[in-house]
């Protein structure tokens, strides 16, 4: 049987719910694998892990042997070490972080292992809030009004109050605040900016209903997930989300058949897709759309969504597992299709210039 190995958490303020996502995720992967599981520590070191969830509440998960990653196997590090087992696929779980900026991306492809997912430079894009609206913006989307901050340079604000004040390179809600006042626009982007190098200041969207929808590849051809309402306060925030293990981190809302969704739903699945394409994305992606009277604002892409948007899929019938399974051929075909690229190029160039490396 195929090796596989699911990897979770990371220095991310997203952590937590990444442990969550990927023992969740483990649990649902079929009987056709081998499943190994892999912690990153809340320091980035790579260690084998184990399903107890009490393992990581207590903090004992730090003690545990470290590994790495290597000519396409998994090896057990220090002086009991050695190879561990040739992975088939790496299932990203890692929110945030490491996990969605691509870093972790560039190191499965150095360590000539396939990874679900985005590559680390679609990663790296959509990872970033500023750079989404910008690219979306060319390419003919509604956008809000916005504007990016940098840590340490005078802010000049010039959209108009109320505004959401969020950090530029973070997700699940974290961070994010509602400025109506000056005082409240500071105290914003302080929070803001002890989180990252850089906030996203925006208009506020009045009278909008939020809808989510997740876009993956099954045998070549993108599909769409349910449509989702989500409701929610001013928006939709971290406890919301995942402080509710009672909903099965489902959110509120009646997906697809709710009429809101239904009339929208062909319009934001289509957007969806193009926005996919666009950044070049790869694995499940959760789009995030607000919708008013007028428009349909993508608000956001999500790379490594939670629980891999498990529950909108679910909605349209298809199993967790079968989710996992489609993921990982589709990023197995694709590391394939990447081993084809030329890589060497045959010169002269060591002989001939030796005497510049001899000096």
């Amino acid at each position: 049987m195929k090796n596989i190995v699911v990897i979770y958490g990371g220095r991310s303020p997203e952590h937590d719910i990444s442990v969550l996502t990927g023992l969740h995720c483990a649990k649902h992967i079929t009987d056709d694998y081998i499943v190994r599981l892999v912690y990153m520590t809340k320091g980035n070191r790579f260690v084998m892990g184990k399903r107890k969830i009490d393992h990581y509440i207590s903090g004992k998960c730090n003690m545990w042997a470290e590994c790495r990653f290597s000519n396409g196997a998994l090896y057990k590090c220090g002086l009991f070490g050695g190879k561990v087992c040739d992975v088939w696929c790496v299932v990203n779980c890692c929110h945030g972080g490491s996990g969605e900026s691509g870093e972790l991306a560039g190191a499965m492809n150095i360590a000539g292992i396939p990874m679900t997912g985005c590559d680390g430079h679609s990663a790296f894009i959509q990872q970033s809030k500023s750079a989404t609206r910008e690219i979306l913006t060319t390419h003919g989307f509604a956008q809000p009004k916005f504007q990016r901050v940098k840590k340490g340079e005078s802010a000049d604000i010039k959209i108009k109050l109320p505004v959401i004040v969020k950090p530029d390179g973070l997700g699940s809600s974290i961070g994010i605040t509602v400025a109506k006042t000056n005082e409240e626009l500071d105290a914003g982007l302080e929070l803001a900016f002890t989180m990252g190098d850089a906030a996203v200041v925006e208009e506020y969207i009045e009278n909008m209903r939020e809808v989510n929808i997740a876009v993956m590849r099954r045998n070549g051809e993108l599909v769409t997930s349910a449509a989702e309402v989500v409701e929610g306060g001013e928006f939709f925030s971290f406890d919301e989300k995942y402080l509710n293990a009672e909903s099965g981190f489902v959110k509120k809302g009646t997906g697809k058949d709710d009429e809101f969704a239904k009339s929208h739903y062909h319009e934001i699945a289509e957007l969806a897709k193009n926005a996919y394409e666009i950044f070049g994305s790869s694995g499940v992606v959760r789009s995030d759309f607000m919708v008013t009277s007028d428009r349909i604002i993508l608000n956001e892409n999500n790379t490594v969504p939670g629980f891999m948007a498990y529950h909108l899929w679910l909605k349209n019938g298809v199993p967790y597992g079968v989710v996992i399974d489609d993921l990982m051929g589709d990023a197995v075909a694709e590391f394939r299709g990447r081993q084809g690229v030329k890589t060497e190029f045959g010169s002269e160039i060591l002989v001939k210039n030796r005497v510049l490396a001899e000096k």
